[in-house]
C-alpha cells in the first residue's frame, strides 16, 4: 500500500470520528521501499499541522496530498486554546510540526517558559510558580503527546515526581493516529534550568551571542526585536533579529 493511500485511509476514519493505527506500531509508516514516496516535501507549503484527531492540537505534520485538512473542514469542533504555536515546515524531505517564531516584548529574570511542546513562550518563567527540580537527576523525559516522539510526536521534560501523572492526563488510548516516523534527537536528554524541567541537547548553555529577554542580556540594538522560537535559538531564550 502507497503512503499516500495509507494516509487517505486514515484521514477518512478521522473524520468520520474514529482513529485508526497501523498493525506494526499503531500509527502511519512510510513505505520502506521508497525514501522519496508521496510524502517527500519540497517547500514549507507542501506541509500542513495535523494531531491524533481533527479535534486535538496538532503535534506533528503530514504532506498536504494526505488530504488531512480536506477531511478535518468537515468535522465540527474547536481547538483547544491552549495548544502550542507550531508551524509546519519542510525539513530535509519530511514535513516535521516546528515552533513558531514570534516577538517577545519582555525581559524575564530566570528566561521565557518552555512548553510542553518544547516551544518558548512569550511569558516569563519562575514567578510564583513552585520550582519543579533542584538538578538534573530530579528531572525526566516523557512524551508530551499521545504520539511522543518515537511515533512522530514530541517529547518533553517533567518532574520525576510528577511523570506519571503527566503520562496519564494524556488520557491515551493506544489508538491514535500518529506518522509512525521517529522525531526523536538522540542527544536531548532531562536538565534543570532555573528550577524548571526542560529537554535540550548538550545540557543549559549560555546564551549564544545576539541572545535577548533576561535583564542581565543587553537590549536589542536598534532595527531588531527579540524573536523567540528561532532555528538557532535556544529553549528559554530570544534571539535579535531584523524584522
Amino acid at each position: 500500500m502507497s503512503s499516500r493511500l495509507a494516509l487517505a485511509i486514515a484521514v477518512a476514519a478521522l473524520a468520520a470520528g474514529c482513529v485508526v493505527s497501523s498493525a506494526a506500531d499503531g500509527g502511519f509508516a512510510p513505505d520502506d521501499d521508497d525514501d522519496r514516496g508521496d510524502d517527500f516535501c519540497g517547500r514549507d507549503t507542501d506541509c500542513t499541522l495535523a494531531g491524533p484527531s481533527c479535534c486535538e492540537c496538532p503535534t506533528f505534520a503530514l504532506h498536504v496530498s494526505s488530504g488531512w485538512d480536506d477531511a478535518c473542514e468537515q468535522v465540527e469542533c474547536t481547538l483547544p486554546a491552549s495548544c502550542p504555536a507550531l508551524q509546519a515546515r519542510c525539513e530535509q524531505g519530511q514535513c516535521v510540526a516546528a515552533c513558531a517564531p514570534m516577538t517577545c516584548d519582555l525581559s524575564c529574570e530566570t528566561g521565557f517558559v518552555v512548553d510542553a511542546a518544547g516551544c518558548t513562550v512569550c511569558q516569563c518563567s519562575g514567578g510564583p510558580l513552585a520550582p519543579q527540580c533542584n538538578l538534573d537527576g530530579d528531572c525526566v523525559r516523557v512524551p508530551a503527546d499521545c504520539c511522543g516522539c518515537d511515533r512522530g510526536g514530541a517529547d518533553t521534560a517533567v518532574a520525576a515526581a510528577e511523570a506519571g501523572a503527566f503520562v496519564e492526563d494524556l488520557d491515551c488510548g493506544g489508538q491514535e493516529a500518529c506518522p509512525g516516523v521517529s522525531t526523536c534527537d538522540p542527544e536531548a536528554t532531562a536538565h534543570c534550568n532555573a528550577g524548571r524541567c526542560e529537554l535540550s541537547a548538550g545540557g543549559i548553555s549560555p546564551p549564544p551571542g545576539g541572545a535577548c529577554g533576561r535583564p542581565e542580556l543587553p537590549p536589542c540594538p536598534s532595527g531588531e526585536t527579540c524573536v523567540i522560537n528561532t532555528a538557532d535559538g535556544e529553549a528559554g531564550e530570544g534571539r535579535c533579529l531584523p524584522p
